[in-house]
């Protein structure tokens, strides 16, 4: 699965930088992506840290892939909508978001289930 997540992230990395490379308005991508580097750096990534702090600290170690990863999405979602959400959302943007939070909670459920049943059959 890992071969596979890296074999994906690396087309859509590709895909990216052919598009950037071609578009005629450089100046301002090489602009976005610098700044996207600083938010990721500055913001997003020290807000994972620490969540995955608390989340070692508070959540039992049975639920926290599912925590991690519920986590992770939420505050990816929150970090787009949030600016969004200040001025009116489009009723497809608002119902997007929704989904994928609902999606992330259920994929969270359902890690947790797996988990437990394969700690089930290991010790039956």
């Amino acid at each position: 699965m890992r071969r596979l997540l890296v074999v994906a992230g690396t087309l859509v990395m590709a895909y990216a930088v052919i598009g950037a490379a071609r578009d005629p308005h450089r100046l301002g991508i090489l602009v976005f992506l610098a700044a996207v580097l600083v938010l990721h750096d500055a913001l997003f990534l020290p807000l994972v840290l620490a969540g995955g702090a608390l989340i070692d600290r508070f959540v039992p170690p049975a639920g926290r892939p599912g925590a991690r990863l519920t986590g992770v999405v939420g505050l990816a979602v929150a970090v787009v909508a949030v600016p969004l959400a200040i001025g009116p959302l489009p009723g497809p943007y608002l119902w997007g978001t929704l989904l994928i939070l609902v999606v992330t909670v259920a994929g969270r459920k359902g890690i947790e289930r797996l988990r437990a049943g394969r700690r089930g059959r290991a010790h039956g």
